[in-house]
């Protein structure tokens, strides 16, 4: 598998552990440089390469593929969330095939054929293109229980800057929430009648994989990235109760504000959380109810900050910028609601469209694409200015720049709000990111040398 990011993929991590439970080899690349993953190739000499793909990544993908396609006449797989909700992808890339879903079962299948010399054309969840012609299999069942899949292996990753993240953990699959920008809805569409959408890891195996990461990763907290923690509170005490009886490792998890619950917090209290995630997303009721079908009121997030900070729970908070129809005062609002909510780390991001997404329906209604757009425009990172036209993107990139300085220091709020209307420029950027990463490394109380070295491979990986 080749990776052009340097971060912890899980769904990577599994794969390897599934492909070697069945009996082959699976080796990780990670580096977007083609004569970097051109040199791996020749060394390894594999029957079968593969891609993880987010949308954001696409482009890079696309070109390290066009490189390999140039020099080898190996089948290349595309999986992840971009193929899988938009599998037109196959039809005019270097790609022979995609894997649409989980792929921890469909890919040792995939293998057991490739390395049999048997037909692979009727695999599910594996699309394949052949003679200008695009074979589509069916979806199969959602893996269920979790605990069938072989316990998680991040070897893969050993000896990359991937080491010198926090230990990561992912015990529960989907989300129940439909919100406007995110793929669940269409999600829970594709696998209608294929089993149940959300499901956990038991909690015994949880810690197990638990223990894995942190023989793997750099001392830091525990991080659950799971969508939503806190949907099942019984479910949810039981593994803290079980998690903090197997390490004092503080951890740091993502929480719904309509899950912040008194129960939940006092949960997370009793054990060691050392802090959560919780998506704003807009400080506009108006933006959140009708752009991105998001529910809650200011109140309850004012209500789920003052039972936060009565524990003593620091918190992050994720906003959008640029949202379509969104106004320069409701961009504001977002502001103002995290100077209210006294959030401890804000974080904002410009918003970036998605495939199979409602909220991309209405920005194409809104004319805020062109009739052309790609996806391919979808910049790599959300720190970026805004694709739409006929919006103000200097002033939405400037809001992202001065979004943190503007909740932490309000009483700035003039002199920013004129910034915001000037051209940006490399100082603003340089702000930006010295805050952002003080941020972020102290939300998750990551250690400052780990951290550095990871920021590194970020950085040579380009």
């Amino acid at each position: 598998m080749i990776q052009v990011q340097v971060a912890p993929y899980a769904g990577t991590a599994y794969l390897n552990s599934a492909v070697t439970h069945r009996g082959h080899s699976f080796r990780l690349c990670l580096s977007k440089k083609p004569r970097v993953v051109l040199k791996a190739i020749r060394e390894e000499e594999p029957d079968l390469i593969g891609f993880s793909c987010m949308t954001s990544l696409y482009k890079d993908i696309k070109e390290v593929a066009f490189a390999i396609r140039k020099e080898f006449d190996i089948p290349m797989l595309l999986g992840g969330p971009h193929p899988t909700f938009y599998p037109e992808v196959l039809d005019a890339g270097p790609f022979d095939m995609i894997c649409r879903g989980e792929g921890e079962f469909a890919l040792p299948d995939l293998l057991d054929a490739i390395d049999a010399g048997d037909d692979y054309s009727h695999i599910q969840n594996i699309w394949i293109k052949r003679d200008g012609k695009v074979i589509k299999n069916d979806l199969r069942p959602l893996i269920d229980p979790l605990d069938q899949i072989p316990l998680i292996d991040w070897s893969c990753y050993k000896g990359t800057g991937v080491e010198n993240t926090g230990p990561l953990v992912y015990p529960i699959r989907g989300c129940p929430y439909s919100c406007s920008y995110c793929f669940n809805e269409a999600a829970r569409h594709m696998y209608k009648g294929l089993g149940k959408y959300i499901r956990y890891l038991s909690v015994e195996r949880t810690i197990a994989e638990i223990q894995e990461a942190l023989r793997f990763f750099s001392c830091s907290p525990v991080f659950f990235t799971s969508d939503s923690f806190g949907m099942d509170l019984d479910w949810m005490e039981s593994l803290f109760d079980a998690y903090t009886a197997s390490t004092d490792r503080p951890f740091f998890l993502l929480l719904r504000p309509e899950l912040v619950t008194e129960r939940c917090v006092d949960i997370l209290a009793r054990h060691n959380c050392c802090g959560v995630g919780i998506g704003v997303e807009s400080g506009s009721e108006r933006v959140r109810r009708e752009i991105l079908n998001r529910h809650y009121t200011n109140e309850q997030l004012l209500d789920v900050a003052k039972r936060l900070h009565a524990k003593g729970i620091k918190f992050r908070t994720y906003n959008m910028l640029g949202l379509p129809t969104e106004t320069e005062d409701e961009l504001w609002e977002t502001i103002d609601l995290n100077v209210q909510m006294k959030t401890d780390f804000p974080r904002g991001a410009v918003y970036m469209p998605m495939p199979q997404t409602k909220i991309l329906d209405l920005a194409r209604r809104e004319a805020l694409l062109d009739a052309d757009f790609s996806f391919e425009q979808v910049p790599s990172s959300v720190f970026m200015s805004t694709v739409f036209k006929n919006v103000d993107g200097d002033r939405i990139e400037n809001s992202l720049f001065f979004f943190v300085t503007a909740i932490k220091f309000p009483w700035l709020r003039p002199l920013i709000r004129r910034l915001t209307h000037t051209k940006p420029n490399a100082l603003y950027k340089v702000w930006f990111y010295t805050l952002f990463i003080y941020s972020h490394r102290k939300s998750e109380q990551r250690k400052w040398i780990p951290y550095i070295k990871y920021l590194i491979a970020n950085r040579s990986s380009r």
